[in-house]
């Protein structure tokens, strides 16, 4: 029994030592998850410090500082698309339909600019706040554009149109974070049978 005691006793070091780091360990564990964040291989990721971006990428991995945030959002690339009304430089009736497909801006701040722009937003599978600015801005831009081009221009330079409406879509886009990837006129109506049935 005194012997039991004894071994009992010699192993109490030991066995305190390896409750101890066992308990360290998980503990650690627990701290060290707060501060490594990774995002998935179709997930932005922004690291901010001081209201700054610190770095940002695709897939990203990172050791966080006390009072970093870390902020993640899809990468997908997002298709809108719109409708707009207008009469042409002749005053003829003319109806435009098509698409815009835009994804984040891979180039310097561009991912901050755009989650500073539309937040929670970009977080959903559709993120429509987002895409109805877009298609409000779209749908102004095309009008403008109709309202002075000819009918014959919109019907046989559809790139005229097109190309004018993603260079200035762009000029706005790219302060609020966003890359237009392509812009395309998708189908063109004229309003007045009359005048169609001419053409």
């Amino acid at each position: 029994m005194e012997q039991t005691k004894d071994i009992i006793q010699s192993f109490m070091p030991l066995l305190t030592v390896a409750v101890l780091a066992i308990t360290t360990y998980f503990s650690y564990g627990k701290v060290m998850e707060k501060f490594w964040k990774e995002s998935k291989a179709n997930e932005w990721m922004i690291i901010i410090r001081g209201g700054e971006m610190l770095k940002s990428g695709i897939g990203l991995a990172s050791w966080l500082m006390p009072g970093d945030q870390a902020i993640t959002f899809p990468s997908q690339i997002n298709q809108v698309n719109f409708s707009a009304q207008q009469v042409s430089a002749e005053m003829q009736g003319v109806e435009v339909s098509g698409m815009i497909i835009w994804s984040v801006y891979r180039q310097g701040s561009g991912p901050f600019q755009c989650y500073k722009s539309f937040g929670e937003d970009l977080k959903k599978s559709v993120p429509s706040v987002a895409n109805e600015k877009l298609e409000n801005m779209a749908v102004s831009i095309v009008r403008d554009r109709i309202a002075n081009l000819t009918i014959n221009d919109i019907l046989k330079n559809r790139s005229k149109l097109r190309d004018g409406v993603k260079d200035e879509m762009q000029k706005l886009l790219t302060g609020w974070g966003m890359w237009l990837e392509t812009c395309e006129i998708l189908d063109v109506k004229i309003a007045s049978k009359t005048l169609f049935t001419n053409l």
